[in-house]
């Protein structure tokens, strides 16, 4: 079935269109252009008027983790147990929808319980249940005792690394995660130190990359940063205590940033007032400056930056996505133009599929956002009222 749209101003991913129209077959964009529609689109369907100020892309999340389940069921039994497992598994379900009813296309988990986000995948992909296309990690691969060892596969020594990639990958991962450093609250002689040696991130790396996936860290200190660059990782997550020397590196090696803003601002706007004497709460005001400074000089050095929330760390939801592109720009130096072009062509880069989103163009998917305000000049916009198409219906 054929429907033609028309809408005042577009951005495209690449070029903003105003005004535009586009035409869609069965969830595929057929044409796309500025003025109005051609004569002989015209003919074959009547157009609608989306009537917003401004259409995107839909958002593609490079860093999630929707595998969390209700934490105190008050009987001593938490969302891990086998005894909860359907529990935790429709939860989960749920979480992929919330991101996809607040605009989110496509998400990137990176790290699941047993590796439970790759059943969720696979759940969406048969049409079993609504959610964004989901591209997993299955488990994270940590140090023995190391920093998310409830979600990964731990492993010491480089054959062990070696031997994990592959398992996750046997497993069905779309990508390798690797956490490499500890938390910004972790012990040890700097902060968020390194907890695994250049030998076994690179064991990790370079097995992924033999068998085709991408490899994400999750890093905060320096020594595990500048050990992952030299490794060829493909991303860096988080990266609070990036240097300059670093970020040169990462920019000529085209290694993507994921900044991840949502998660010590959610930590420390929301933590706090919940929980105020966690001190773990209050270690992350002490680095929000110092990580938006970070991602302040990548944008800078030309590091390619991509979005991502950590939606499903505490207090971070995964209704509120859309506030990570407000903090990219009011906190980190991003016009709103960029904070967009992270939302979509970059991280769909970064997932390697570009190749049908992240983009509005002839041969993509119908996958786009309808705001009634205009993110461009506004970028509370993003938070505030919108309508959201899925391959080519609105949901």
């Amino acid at each position: 079935m054929k429907q033609t749209y028309i809408g005042k101003q577009c951005f495209t991913g690449t070029e903003i269109l105003s005004p535009f129209y586009m035409q869609v077959e069965d969830g595929v964009i057929q044409a796309i252009g500025a003025g109005n529609p051609p004569e002989e689109i015209l003919t074959s369907t009547d157009p609608i008027d989306l009537k917003g100020e401004l259409v995107t892309p839909g958002w593609i999340d490079a860093h999630c983790h929707i595998v969390k389940g209700k934490d105190d069921l008050g009987n001593g039994v938490d969302f891990e147990s086998p005894a909860r497992l359907a529990e935790t598994l429709i939860r989960s379900g749920k979480n992929a929808e919330a991101m996809l009813k607040a605009g989110v296309v496509a998400i990137r988990d990176l790290g699941s319980t047993h590796g439970y986000a790759l059943g969720v995948r696979d759940a969406i992909e048969a049409g079993l249940i609504m959610g964004p296309k989901i591209v997993a990690s299955g488990q994270a691969l940590c140090a023995t005792g190391g920093h998310g060892f409830t979600i990964s596969i731990e492993a010491d020594g480089p054959l062990a690394m070696k031997k994990a990639a592959r398992q996750v990958i046997k497993n069905g991962a779309d990508c390798v995660k690797i956490m490499v450093s500890g938390g910004v609250n972790s012990p040890g002689p700097e902060p968020a130190p390194a907890e695994l040696t250049l030998d076994e991130i690179q064991a990790a790396t370079d097995a992924a990359h033999a068998l085709g996936r991408k490899v994400a860290v999750h890093t905060h200190g320096n020594t595990a940063i500048r050990r992952c660059v030299e490794a060829g990782v493909d991303s860096i997550e988080h990266g609070v205590f990036l240097t300059e020397d670093l970020m040169e590196i990462m920019a000529e090696k085209g290694i993507a940033l994921v900044p991840t803003l949502s998660a010590p601002y959610y930590a420390v706007n929301e933590g706090l007032k919940a929980e105020p004497n966690n001190p773990d709460h209050a270690k992350s005001k002490e680095v929000l400056q110092r990580h938006r400074k970070a991602v302040i000089t990548a944008h800078k050095k030309g590091v390619m930056v991509a979005f991502g929330t950590d939606a499903g760390t505490p207090f971070n939801t995964y209704e509120n996505v859309a506030y990570e592109l407000v903090l990219m720009v009011r906190k980190a130096g991003f016009k709103p133009i960029e904070a967009l072009t992270c939302a979509t062509v970059n991280s769909a880069k970064l997932l390697g599929i570009d190749d049908h989103l992240g983009q509005l163009a002839p041969g993509m998917e119908a996958s786009f956002l309808v705001f009634a305000g205009n993110p461009l000049q506004s970028i509370e916009s993003v938070v505030e009222e919108k309508e959201i198409y899925y391959k080519g219906v609105r949901i």
